[in-house]
């Protein structure tokens, strides 16, 4: 059981193809600068949203209940009117998974209604709902869409919006700091000379290894310090992030040898490269 909890560390592979391109580098140390205003976005969004929760639950709370059957069938108001009506029938007064009962589970309603992932269902339980120990009707409560309209305004499309806003922001302001004001007083050449020499003095000079003298130490230097080396390695690792999306639920035991054995050949290829 705990091999099988360690292999599950294999998903971070990929993350090893980032140290190796310059590019994904300077992203995550831009996303990783922008960290500290997400934070503040995100509380930002959290005060934003507990004015929805709160009114949530004052216009919600208790609301969401219904009379359904065996079959989980909501029962019309007709047949069953209120809670009363339902226990008396043997029916069972049931309330809706996703509900407004308090601050938290207003959260969680909010968080879906945002994410636009099954929230049809919250907005119609809102319409249809009554008051307290009520059976639902069917679009009786229908000017609390302009709830929904206003979060999904509001609290979705604006508040949302802010982290990429916070992102792209920080990505110009790295901008900014590298290009500095002089440049505007350059010519064309100049702005390319400028940027190279500046891109020069930003790397770090690399220490020169000293080829080991002993041959077969010599000979993996050379294997190691060759630029092929690198781009297999990076194909190995191209490799192996296809093999672990080929895994899925309730597939054949052959299958899963031969994956089984194509983990092994990698496992044993970025051993012998670590040793190396």
């Amino acid at each position: 059981q705990a091999f099988k909890t360690m292999r599950t560390l294999r998903a971070l592979r990929p993350l090893r193809a980032m140290s190796r391109m310059q590019g994904m580098r300077v992203v995550v140390n831009a996303l990783v600068q922008a960290i500290p205003s997400i934070f503040n976005v995100l509380l930002v969004c959290l005060i934003f949203w507990l004015i929805f929760a709160i009114m949530g639950v004052q216009l919600f709370a208790g609301k969401y209940f219904k009379c359904v059957d065996k079959n989980k069938t909501t029962l019309s108001h007709e047949i069953i009117p209120d809670v009363n009506a339902c226990v008396a029938e043997n029916y069972t007064w049931e309330n809706s998974p996703m509900n407004f009962d308090h601050v938290g589970k207003a959260y969680l309603c909010l968080f879906q209604v945002a994410t636009f992932k099954g929230w049809i269902q919250i907005m119609n339980d809102a319409i249809d709902s009554r008051e307290v120990g009520k059976q639902p009707i069917r679009e009786t409560n229908i000017y609390m869409y302009l709830y929904f309209v206003f979060f999904i305004i509001f609290g979705s499309f604006f508040t949302l919006n802010l982290f990429i806003g916070v992102i792209i922001d920080n990505f110009n302001e790295q901008k900014k700091k590298a290009g500095g004001s002089l440049e505007m007083f350059m010519t064309e050449d100049q702005k390319k000379y400028y940027n190279a020499m500046k891109k020069m003095g930003s790397k770090k000079p690399l220490k020169a290894i000293p080829r080991p003298r002993w041959r077969p130490q010599a000979i993996v230097f050379e294997i190691v310090t060759n630029k092929k080396f690198d781009m297999i390695i990076m194909l190995f690792i191209g490799f192996n992030m296809l093999t672990m999306t080929l895994d899925h639920y309730k597939q054949t035991d052959t299958f899963s040898a031969v994956l089984d054995y194509l983990n092994m050949i990698f496992i044993c290829i970025f051993s012998s490269e670590c040793l190396m």
